[in-house]
């Protein structure tokens, strides 16, 4: 979308929403609008696909009891129709040549220079921690764990310089990684190598780390999710970098957001072939349940980020004179997962069905290259770090804006107490 093409007056407005110009601004007034001032400081001027979200809204009847927050930021532009962008640069083509690392960079509007790296002291306290843990215990619960650890082991966490904020998320990042149990050898230093070496027990093959680097490109951000809220009112109300990467962990805990892809690595996993896909899904919707990994709440069109991992999976494996001719090559621990994940896709968008979302191709990746059970939910959480880290930044000069009134409806003050 151009810039051009990008603004609207606010008669444009008021027409694509079907009202009159004085409901627009009520819009603004009850935040559901953001108004931008036009280059003479005195008109008004509105993003075209926060709008156009608005409409549709509307026209589907509003999202019944939800809470609509909007708030200015810099970081990300999450395009409905397809399409996301990190300080306007397409989060696909960063995630197809660029480092997690140069990505977390960017959002952070730091340099990029040099290893990621935690202090030995700090290590051997996530790993002391670890070791008190059960082996049993998911990676993404041992990250939880790493990281109220971390802060504890931090005597300057609460330095709020942007500068001393990005030193504790390098250092963050690189001691949770590190801290974990390594089940084989690093290959490399990148975050992307090391955290191989923690959730996969052998090398990895030709593109799975070009793979696990571009998932963790792709889910550094998504705008205002429900993690990264969370987050941004813990950094307004001046919370330490780690306590609010901790509450943003914790709302991406929830199994409608993070943790998602744990049970669609379930599926993929008990989906014996590719034939016993539609009674897979048979069995979930004669059930009255929700199929997981397809469809999402913002965009209209296909998840950007789920398409762009998907074919990265689904090339891991092959030399690269295999993925010029076509021909079969050897295929990392479960390389039939790639047929099952294509038939899922075809049952489920027939007639028009959603299209998958991240969340599938985070289980794909999981599963196809033999990570540890629960690697989809970490890696998701692991690359969020940067995201949330990027909105603390831009939050915490603001301090305690988040005060949302609620709406009493319980009994009048004074109603006798009739329990007893």
């Amino acid at each position: 979308m151009s810039e051009s093409t990008r603004w609207m007056t606010t008669a444009q407005a008021a027409d694509l929403l079907g009202v009159k110009a004085e409901t627009v601004y009520a819009y603004v007034s009850r935040g559901v609008l953001t108004r931008h001032r036009g280059a003479d400081r005195r008109s008004s001027r509105f993003d075209r696909i926060e709008v156009e979200r608005l409409a549709r809204r509307n026209r589907r009847g509003g999202r019944a009891g939800a809470l609509e927050v909007v708030v200015d930021t810099g970081l990300t532009l999450l395009d409905p129709e397809g399409a996301l962008y990190y300080r306007g640069r397409d989060a696909v083509v960063l995630a197809r040549t660029e480092s997690f690392e140069a990505v977390a960079a960017l959002l952070w509007e730091s340099a990029h220079t040099g290893p990621w790296q935690a202090s030995p002291a700090a290590v051997e306290v996530g790993r002391r921690t670890q070791a008190a843990l059960p082996a049993s215990t998911r990676p993404v619960d041992r990250m939880r764990v790493v990281v109220a650890a971390l802060a504890a082991a931090d005597p300057v966490r609460d330095d709020r310089r942007p500068a001393a904020v990005v030193a504790s998320a390098r250092a963050l990042v690189a001691g949770i990684v590190d801290s974990l149990p390594e089940r084989s050898p690093a290959p490399g230093f990148s975050v992307a190598e090391r955290l191989w070496s923690r959730l996969a027990d052998r090398a990895p093959g030709p593109g799975e780390i070009r793979a696990l680097n571009a998932a963790l490109v792709l889910l550094a951000d998504h705008e205002l999710a429900a993690s990264t809220l969370a987050a941004r009112v813990a950094a307004s109300v001046w919370a330490d970098p780690y306590l609010v990467v901790l509450t943003g962990l914790s709302a991406g805990g929830g199994i409608l957001h993070g943790a998602s892809a744990s049970g669609l690595e379930t599926l993929l996993r008990t989906t014996p072939d590719p034939a016993a896909v539609p009674r897979v899904v048979g069995d979930r919707l004669r059930g009255g349940e929700h199929l997981p990994g397809f469809g999402h709440k913002v965009y209209s069109g296909r998840d950007p980020r789920a398409d762009a991992l998907l074919e990265l999976v689904r090339i891991a494996g092959e030399q690269p004179s295999e993925q010029l001719s076509g021909q079969p090559s050897v295929q990392p621990p479960h390389g039939g997962v790639d047929a099952i994940v294509a038939e899922l896709v075809r049952v489920v968008g027939r007639h028009g069905g959603p299209a998958p979302n991240v969340d599938l191709a985070l289980a794909a990746l999981a599963v196809k290259f033999g990570l540890t059970e629960g690697s989809g939910e970490m890696i998701f959480l692991l690359g969020r770090i940067a995201g949330l880290v990027a909105h603390a930044l831009e939050e915490y000069p603001h301090r305690v804006r988040f005060r949302p009134r609620a709406l009493y409806t319980g009994p009048p003050p004074g109603t006798p107490n009739t329990s007893g």
